[in-house]
């Protein structure tokens, strides 16, 4: 099976864009245009400063989610799970490679009812079980994350018999 959210990041950046110039030109237009004010009582450059920090905190809200594009493959022997993050300043790409004979299991971590939710894939090596870094899966639908769990699910009871 093969998951990839490709789409779904590409959608997320290119709303992320138009909200950007949207909000700008709505700044603009309410300081720069000769309207009187459109709520009585709040003049324009207030109402542009509303704007303003509703965008900073629609974009912390985003960055607080922590999107990850998430690529996962298990048709082959091993079980590939590539992920980054499109933020501009975490650009480093990742790949998770485990042989099928090898994987453990997995653990979710979820925070505030899937608010932001992890996963950690687990591996057994000769001095135990270990444990990957935590791969956001926030992104995922919740269809694509009950498939990426029950493959995950269908490969441990495989390799547990």
């Amino acid at each position: 099976m093969i998951i990839d959210i490709k789409r779904t990041i590409i959608r997320k950046n290119l709303s992320s864009f138009i909200t950007i110039i949207i909000v700008a030109l709505v700044i603009i237009a309410l300081l720069m245009l000769p309207v009187g004010d459109i709520f009585k009582g709040i003049k324009n450059s207030l109402l542009a400063l509303f704007v303003g920090i509703a965008y900073v905190i629609l974009n912390i809200y985003n960055s607080f989610r922590n999107y990850h594009y998430i690529y996962y493959n298990d048709e082959s022997d091993k079980i590939v799970l590539r992920f980054f993050s499109p933020n501009i300043f975490t650009s480093k790409k990742n790949s998770i490679e485990i042989p099928k004979k090898d994987f453990a299991g997995y653990d979710i971590k979820s925070f505030f009812m899937r608010y932001r939710e992890s996963i950690t894939l687990l591996r057994r090596t000769g001095m135990g079980i270990a444990k990957y870094p935590p791969v956001s899966i926030t992104a995922l639908t919740a269809h694509e994350r009950d498939m990426l769990l029950h493959a995950l699910g269908e490969w441990k009871r495989k390799i547990e018999k």
